[in-house]
């Protein structure tokens, strides 16, 4: 029931070495490797898509934190930087997230780390409103929307522990929270970058590993984790072409999905990752 991408093809595991397996239920392949011009690395915090071959991204570190396009991104000759917006130096950046608002109009979301504001933005990322970030949520991570029953967006959070936090972006308020667990009971901490994907469930990193879990973002059941190592030992083999600090390769962090599209990437890699997860098949 809780299978991803069921619409995609199921393809035999047994024989093709590009196949990877992420969980007992979930394998995937590396679809292609969308290279970042030398420009475009970034401490990636936030990154989702706003059209078919264009990405939001938001970036972390002190006195490089900022919001931006980036578009074609699966064109690999004509990728591109639109629209920077730093954020200030006294901010460090986290997660981000469209939606439209019952006008119609778009609106963009973006966290602090530890400084708890957040920033409503416009579409060309211009500053609306500056907003304190609730105080049940313990810090700025990850962000990411979906639409309630009634068809109203809502804003998902998380801040690094096992929790999600269901807000509603009218008055930026807190109306839910989930916690998330391992079959054993324990807290499944540091849950970090969030996305929606096709099925309803979100996907979230756990940060500083090379895993990423499914969770039902209304109960906050774990549905499953998904290991991406072989997707880090990429990384590495392109260790030091990119990267100012080769201690970030195995942080895992942005995820993209549209329309059965789904990007991987992280800390400053020199790449964006296009994945297609399928269905494990027993051999």
């Amino acid at each position: 029931m809780y299978l991803i991408f069921i619409s995609l093809l199921f393809l035999s595991q047994c024989q093709d070495p590009t196949v990877f397996k992420a969980s007992d239920k979930v394998s995937y392949i590396i679809k292609d490797k969308l290279k970042r011009p030398a420009d475009l690395l970034f401490f990636t915090e936030g990154l989702t898509f706003i059209a078919d071959n264009v990405l939001l991204e938001s970036t972390g570190l002190y006195g490089d934190s900022e919001i931006h396009y980036i578009d074609n991104v699966f064109d690999k000759q004509n990728i591109e930087l639109k629209l920077r917006q730093p954020i200030g130096k006294q901010y460090f950046g986290e997660g981000c997230s469209k939606i439209k608002n019952k006008n119609g109009k778009d609106e963009i979301y973006m966290l602090t780390w530890k400084e708890r504001k957040a920033f409503l933005l416009n579409s060309n990322l211009q500053l609306v409103q500056e907003l304190e970030i609730p105080g049940e949520i313990q810090e700025g991570w990850g962000m990411t929307s979906y639409r309630d029953k009634k068809g109203d967006a809502m804003l998902l959070i998380s801040d690094g522990t096992n929790r999600l936090y269901h807000v509603d972006p009218n008055d930026f308020k807190v109306k839910k929270t989930v916690s998330v667990r391992l079959e054993n009971g324990n807290e499944l901490n540091k849950l970090n970058e969030l996305e929606i994907i096709g099925d309803g469930t979100v996907l979230a990193n756990i940060y500083e590993t090379p895993l990423i879990a499914q969770i039902d973002p209304h109960d906050g059941k774990l549905l499953d984790i998904l290991d991406f190592t072989a997707l880090i030992q990429d990384v590495e083999s392109v260790k030091g072409k990119g990267y100012t600090d080769p201690m970030f390769n195995k942080v895992l962090n942005g995820i993209a999905y549209r329309e059965g599209n789904l990007i991987l990437s992280g800390k400053q890699w020199p790449y964006f990752y296009q994945i297609e997860l399928q269905s494990q098949q027993q051999s």
